[in-house]
């Protein structure tokens, strides 16, 4: 493929160690859930999703990291069966109330994450990952994917190495070492003699929420991890003269839509 071997395996893995952008633990999103479910449920991305996918009817469709049942439920009134499993408890717990709420009863949850034994999960068709493969290995997470697919899998990783504008972390002085971006996943993919195909879903939104500004400064501070008073302070000054003052919102983040077929 190239002149030299080139370890991207390795290099992503360096990569994920060193970035500013942590994932976040279980609790973390255990917390988050009831905010997450109400901003991301019935949000166009889920169409956009879901209309990027070769579907039948009768597939049994994993989804990791599912979440608050953000694709789960829509993708279950399509499909055989879902089978949803995530490390956060209170995340399962809010996708089976939005099951419930949709009448949807097809759904089966395990709460088990990228790292867990899935070896009891029954066959599966398609596995989708929607916005959760921050991931520190992600040459094994692919493997894993593909090993439990006997169709296609699906997943969606941020475009960009930062979940934060970077107009907005240079302007409050916050010096971050970005992620890796997306364009390690398809090469690792080719390399396994997979032949990826990649497109892109246009949010039209930021991730760092903006509806006033204290939820700007708490939604930089999920983001990025912490900020000191300065920063702080000039965060609050950014809301209140670009956001406001220049009707300048977050500049909107885009995922790689990036799709594989694995016919075993």
């Amino acid at each position: 493929m190239f002149l030299e071997p080139i370890d991207f395996a390795s290099m992503y893995r360096e990569h994920k160690a060193t970035t500013d952008f942590k994932g976040k633990t279980n609790t973390d999103w255990d917390e988050k859930s009831k905010d997450m479910a109400a901003s991301v449920i019935n949000s166009p991305y889920v169409n956009d999703f879901i209309s990027h996918m070769k579907l039948t009817g009768d597939e049994v469709v994993l989804d990791i990291g599912c979440g608050p049942g953000t694709l789960a439920v829509p993708l279950a009134k399509l499909v055989k069966e879902v089978i949803a499993i995530d490390f956060s408890a209170q995340m399962l717990e809010e996708l089976k109330a939005y099951a419930a709420r949709e009448g949807v009863t097809n759904i089966k949850t395990y709460h088990i994450g990228w790292e867990d034994d899935w070896s009891h999960l029954p066959p599966i068709d398609i596995v989708v990952a929607s916005r959760s493969m921050e991931v520190s290995d992600i040459d094994a997470a692919l493997a894993k994917m593909s090993g439990h697919a006997s169709k296609a899998c699906y997943l969606t990783y941020k475009v960009g190495g930062s979940f934060v504008d970077m107009n907005i972390l240079d302007y409050i002085g916050k010096k971050v070492k970005t992620k890796p971006d997306y364009w390690y996943i398809p090469i690792l993919l080719y390399s396994k003699g997979y032949l990826p195909r990649v497109d892109y879903i246009e949010t039209g939104r930021g991730s760092v929420r903006a509806g006033n500004e204290e939820e700007f400064v708490e939604s930089l501070i999920w983001s990025v991890h912490e900020l000191n008073d300065e920063q702080k302070v000039k965060a609050r000054e950014y809301y209140r003269d670009v956001i406001v003052g220049q009707n300048h919102p977050p500049r909107a983040v885009n995922w790689a839509f990036i799709s594989w077929e694995c016919a075993q």
